[in-house]
């Protein structure tokens, strides 16, 4: 049990994430879930060169599919209002959960994780606090919002349903490339966003795609 547990904690590489965060500190869990709560220090800059230096009480909730599944995130202090970009749950939103799934399966550690999706949303609020408005760009709550993190992602901010490009990685090249755009072009995926779709097919594979169409639409009916 305790070799396994260390294995685990070697593969996720807690002992690096607890090395750049020393307020953070592994939280006793009856179940599989891994908890770690704490503080967490950083200074990171954002647009324009400004530099920002802060720290937050958090609570992160590892589950035992990590990667496949995201971590869930949570500030304990009270200091995030609850409809400053959350989820249910009081869970911080912390971009569209495709997004957070491809950083994952390219960077499958928890660290990488902090530092890709935590850190720049206690940089934007923090930022927000400051200034009152957000250093990245402000996307909307519930699917829309989900939906213009996705256009994003693929470089097409226009579409107006995103998932369709999740659907098209998910095929043969050579089919998907002749179905029409998802970001409302009216030409082929051939000859538009091809470049964007091709190149997150080629890293996570067609079979990845296909789960991932399937969870994404199971999460849209969800919160309708």
């Amino acid at each position: 049990m305790i070799d396994s547990m260390r294995a685990s904690y070697e593969r996720l590489k807690i002992d690096t994430l607890l090395e750049q965060h020393l307020g953070l500190r592994i939280v006793p869990s009856p179940g599989e879930e891994l908890i770690l709560g704490g503080k967490v220090q950083f200074t990171a800059t954002g647009p324009g060169g400004r530099e920002i230096m802060d720290e937050y009480d958090l609570e992160l909730r590892i589950p035992p599919t990590f990667p496949d599944d995201e971590p869930l995130v949570r500030e304990t202090a009270g200091r995030i209002a609850r409809d400053y970009h959350k989820l249910k749950g009081n869970h911080l939103c912390l971009a569209s959960p495709t997004r957070i799934r491809i950083g994952l399966a390219q960077s499958p550690d928890v660290p990488a994780f902090v530092r890709q999706f935590v850190i720049p949303y206690l940089y934007g609020h923090s930022y927000h606090e400051k200034n009152g408005t957000m250093p990245f760009g402000e996307l909307a709550h519930g699917p829309e919002g989900i939906r213009e993190d996705l256009a994003s992602l693929f470089g097409a901010p226009g579409a107006s349903l995103p998932e369709e490009f999740i659907r098209l990685a998910g095929m043969q090249k050579r089919r998907a490339n002749k179905e029409a755009c998802p970001c409302g072009s009216g030409r082929r995926l051939g000859r538009c966003h091809n470049c964007s779709v091709n190149d997150l097919r080629a890293k996570l594979g067609r079979k990845w795609f296909d789960r991932e169409y399937a969870r994404i639409v199971n999460l849209f009916a969800s919160m309708e």
